[in-house]
Protein backbone atom coordinates (compact mmCIF):
# COMPACT_ATOMS: atom_id res chain seq x y z
CA UNK A 1 0.00 0.00 0.00
CA UNK A 2 1.29 3.47 -1.01
CA UNK A 3 0.15 6.87 0.70
CA UNK A 4 1.36 10.34 0.00
CA UNK A 5 0.79 12.87 2.03
CA UNK A 6 1.19 16.99 0.40
CA UNK A 7 0.38 19.96 3.01
CA UNK A 8 -2.56 21.99 2.48
CA UNK A 9 -1.90 25.22 0.64
CA UNK A 10 -1.83 28.18 2.96
CA UNK A 11 -4.59 30.78 3.34
CA UNK A 12 -4.56 32.95 0.79
CA UNK A 13 -2.88 30.63 -1.06
CA UNK A 14 -4.52 30.05 -4.45
CA UNK A 15 -3.64 26.47 -6.12
CA UNK A 16 -1.93 26.72 -9.39
CA UNK A 17 -4.01 25.25 -12.01
CA UNK A 18 -2.17 23.64 -15.13
CA UNK A 19 -3.20 24.62 -18.71
CA UNK A 20 -5.50 22.61 -20.76
CA UNK A 21 -4.28 20.38 -22.81
CA UNK A 22 -5.80 20.14 -26.01
CA UNK A 23 -6.39 16.33 -25.99
CA UNK A 24 -8.20 17.12 -22.69
CA UNK A 25 -11.93 16.12 -22.39
CA UNK A 26 -14.65 19.35 -22.17
CA UNK A 27 -15.96 19.61 -18.60
CA UNK A 28 -19.64 18.11 -18.37
CA UNK A 29 -22.69 19.48 -16.28
CA UNK A 30 -24.91 16.54 -16.88
CA UNK A 31 -28.92 16.25 -17.73
CA UNK A 32 -29.51 15.06 -13.82
CA UNK A 33 -27.12 17.74 -12.72
CA UNK A 34 -28.13 21.63 -11.62
CA UNK A 35 -25.63 24.69 -10.61
CA UNK A 36 -27.21 27.49 -8.83
CA UNK A 37 -23.91 30.49 -8.34
CA UNK A 38 -20.78 30.32 -10.51
CA UNK A 39 -19.14 28.32 -12.85
CA UNK A 40 -15.83 28.79 -14.32
CA UNK A 41 -13.89 26.62 -16.08
CA UNK A 42 -10.72 27.41 -18.76
CA UNK A 43 -11.63 24.40 -20.96
CA UNK A 44 -14.60 23.58 -23.15
CA UNK A 45 -17.90 22.88 -21.14
CA UNK A 46 -20.81 20.97 -22.39
CA UNK A 47 -24.15 21.67 -20.43
CA UNK A 48 -27.01 19.37 -20.40
CA UNK A 49 -28.47 20.67 -17.17
CA UNK A 50 -29.94 23.31 -15.23
CA UNK A 51 -27.42 26.74 -14.97
CA UNK A 52 -28.98 29.70 -12.64
CA UNK A 53 -26.04 32.39 -12.12
CA UNK A 54 -22.80 33.01 -13.94
CA UNK A 55 -20.96 31.11 -16.37
CA UNK A 56 -17.21 31.84 -17.39
CA UNK A 57 -15.81 29.72 -19.79
CA UNK A 58 -12.77 30.27 -21.82
CA UNK A 59 -13.24 27.34 -24.75
CA UNK A 60 -16.31 26.68 -26.53
CA UNK A 61 -19.57 26.57 -24.69
CA UNK A 62 -21.72 24.41 -25.59
CA UNK A 63 -25.42 24.32 -24.67
CA UNK A 64 -27.30 20.70 -25.13
CA UNK A 65 -30.90 20.58 -26.08
CA UNK A 66 -32.99 20.14 -22.91
CA UNK A 67 -30.52 22.22 -21.03
CA UNK A 68 -31.81 25.45 -19.48
CA UNK A 69 -29.43 28.28 -18.36
CA UNK A 70 -30.41 31.87 -16.86
CA UNK A 71 -27.29 33.02 -16.19
CA UNK A 72 -24.96 35.76 -17.19
CA UNK A 73 -22.14 34.15 -19.65
CA UNK A 74 -19.10 34.81 -21.07
CA UNK A 75 -17.81 32.43 -23.35
CA UNK A 76 -15.06 32.04 -26.07
CA UNK A 77 -17.54 30.40 -28.49
CA UNK A 78 -21.39 29.43 -27.56
CA UNK A 79 -23.77 26.97 -28.98
CA UNK A 80 -26.79 26.88 -28.62
CA UNK A 81 -29.13 23.74 -28.96
CA UNK A 82 -31.52 24.24 -25.39
CA UNK A 83 -32.54 27.48 -23.68
CA UNK A 84 -30.54 30.20 -22.74
CA UNK A 85 -31.70 33.51 -21.22
CA UNK A 86 -29.46 36.28 -19.51
CA UNK A 87 -26.90 38.74 -20.78
CA UNK A 88 -24.32 37.03 -23.34
CA UNK A 89 -20.86 37.81 -24.40
CA UNK A 90 -18.96 35.94 -26.79
CA UNK A 91 -15.84 36.84 -27.90
CA UNK A 92 -15.88 34.42 -31.40
CA UNK A 93 -18.99 32.74 -32.80
CA UNK A 94 -22.53 32.12 -31.41
CA UNK A 95 -24.84 29.96 -33.22
CA UNK A 96 -28.27 28.91 -32.29
CA UNK A 97 -29.14 25.71 -33.60
CA UNK A 98 -32.79 24.60 -34.86
CA UNK A 99 -33.54 23.45 -31.36
CA UNK A 100 -31.81 26.06 -30.15
CA UNK A 101 -34.10 29.02 -28.02
CA UNK A 102 -32.15 32.38 -26.50
CA UNK A 103 -34.04 35.26 -25.06
CA UNK A 104 -30.93 37.36 -23.71
CA UNK A 105 -29.09 40.44 -24.32
CA UNK A 106 -26.15 39.77 -26.81
CA UNK A 107 -22.86 40.95 -27.43
CA UNK A 108 -21.02 38.64 -29.84
CA UNK A 109 -18.67 39.47 -33.03
CA UNK A 110 -20.36 36.65 -35.12
CA UNK A 111 -24.01 35.40 -34.72
CA UNK A 112 -25.28 32.27 -36.53
CA UNK A 113 -29.30 31.84 -36.30
CA UNK A 114 -29.98 28.18 -38.28
CA UNK A 115 -33.56 28.14 -39.47
CA UNK A 116 -36.03 27.08 -36.70
CA UNK A 117 -34.43 28.88 -34.07
CA UNK A 118 -35.72 31.18 -31.84
CA UNK A 119 -33.78 34.33 -30.72
CA UNK A 120 -35.42 37.69 -28.57
CA UNK A 121 -33.52 40.58 -27.25
CA UNK A 122 -31.12 42.91 -27.89
CA UNK A 123 -27.67 42.83 -29.95
CA UNK A 124 -24.35 43.94 -29.93
CA UNK A 125 -21.70 43.13 -32.70
CA UNK A 126 -18.52 43.73 -32.20
CA UNK A 127 -15.32 42.98 -34.41
CA UNK A 128 -11.67 42.66 -33.13
CA UNK A 129 -11.14 46.62 -34.04
CA UNK A 130 -14.39 48.28 -33.90
CA UNK A 131 -18.02 47.98 -32.79
CA UNK A 132 -21.26 48.54 -33.64
CA UNK A 133 -24.64 48.47 -32.38
CA UNK A 134 -27.57 46.09 -34.44
CA UNK A 135 -30.89 47.81 -33.45
CA UNK A 136 -34.22 48.87 -35.05
CA UNK A 137 -33.82 50.56 -38.55
CA UNK A 138 -34.74 53.98 -40.09
CA UNK A 139 -35.08 53.72 -43.80
CA UNK A 140 -35.39 57.47 -43.23
CA UNK A 141 -31.95 58.18 -41.90
CA UNK A 142 -30.04 55.35 -42.22
CA UNK A 143 -28.02 54.28 -45.08
CA UNK A 144 -28.81 50.98 -46.32
CA UNK A 145 -29.16 49.22 -49.56
CA UNK A 146 -32.31 49.74 -51.18
CA UNK A 147 -33.99 46.44 -50.46
CA UNK A 148 -33.26 46.70 -47.42
CA UNK A 149 -35.66 50.30 -47.68
CA UNK A 150 -38.29 48.49 -49.41
CA UNK A 151 -38.73 45.89 -46.93
CA UNK A 152 -39.12 48.42 -43.82
CA UNK A 153 -40.99 50.66 -45.85
CA UNK A 154 -45.25 49.73 -45.14
CA UNK A 155 -46.63 50.84 -47.64
CA UNK A 156 -45.63 49.36 -50.86
CA UNK A 157 -46.57 52.76 -52.87
CA UNK A 158 -43.63 54.76 -51.24
CA UNK A 159 -40.87 52.25 -52.47
CA UNK A 160 -40.50 54.48 -55.89
CA UNK A 161 -38.75 53.26 -59.01
CA UNK A 162 -39.95 49.51 -58.67
CA UNK A 163 -36.44 48.58 -60.02
CA UNK A 164 -35.34 44.85 -59.06
CA UNK A 165 -38.61 44.51 -57.54
CA UNK A 166 -40.28 40.78 -57.89
CA UNK A 167 -43.82 39.34 -56.91
CA UNK A 168 -45.73 42.48 -56.81
CA UNK A 169 -47.31 43.83 -60.31
CA UNK A 170 -49.32 47.05 -60.50
CA UNK A 171 -51.86 48.29 -63.53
Amino acid sequence: MSMSYRPSAQEGDEPARPAPAANEPLSLIDRYSSIEGTFATTRDVRIEGVVRGNISCQGLLYIAEGADIDATVEASSITVAGKLNGEVTCRGRLQITASGRVSATVTTESLIIDEGAFYEGDLNMKSAGSSSSVGSFDPQTDTAPSVLRRFSQEDEGESGGGEGRRGSATP
